[in-house]
C-alpha cells in the first residue's frame, strides 16, 4: 500500500497540499461481506493496514478495523474462523471528497468519533485515510496556512 503518493489532486500549487487527496492511502483494500475475519486479519497483516473496507458486489458497505477486532471478536470470544466480516463491520462507511479540505476531515472524523474513513472522487471510493494521515499533515507546519 501506498502511503502518501502523491494523487492527481496534488499539483504544483500549494493550494492542494491541503486537501484530503494528498494524505489518503491508495489502493483501497476491501474483502466480501461474507469474508471470514480471521481472512480479513490476515490480509490486514500482510498488507500492514489498520482498516479494511467490506463489499457487497460492487458496492462499499461498511469497515472493520483492529478496534473492531479486538473489543468485538478477542473480548467477545468470537469464532473469527466462522464468523464473517459483516458481523462485526461498521456500517454505513463514512466518507468525504478528496478535493476538500484535510482541516474538514479532522472536524468530520472527530464529531463521527472515527479512525478511519473513506476518501471518493464523485461519489466512488479511491482512498482511505486515518488518524495516522491527519497526524503528517499536523504536525507539519509548513503545510498549514
Amino acid at each position: 500500500m501506498a502511503k502518501h503518493k502523491t494523487h492527481h489532486y496534488s499539483s504544483s500549487q500549494d493550494s492542494h497540499q491541503d486537501e484530503i487527496g494528498s494524505y489518503m492511502s491508495t489502493p483501497v483494500i476491501s474483502v466480501e461481506a461474507a469474508t471470514s475475519i480471521q481472512e480479513a486479519v490476515e490480509l490486514m497483516d500482510t498488507k500492514n493496514i489498520g482498516s479494511i473496507l467490506v463489499k457487497e458486489g460492487e458496492e462499499y458497505v461498511g469497515i472493520v478495523t483492529e478496534r473492531d477486532i479486538t473489543r468485538q471478536v478477542i473480548a467477545k470470544n468470537m469464532d473469527a474462523k466462522a464468523t464473517a466480516v459483516s458481523v462485526i463491520m461498521s456500517a454505513p462507511l463514512h466518507s468525504l471528497e478528496g478535493s476538500q479540505p484535510i482541516t474538514e476531515a479532522n472536524q468530520f472524523m472527530a464529531e463521527n468519533k472515527i479512525r478511519h474513513m473513506a476518501v471518493t472522487e464523485n461519489g466512488k471510493v479511491v482512498g482511505m485515510l486515518s488518524v495516522k494521515d491527519l497526524v503528517s499533515f499536523f504536525a507539519n507546519p509548513r503545510l498549514r496556512h
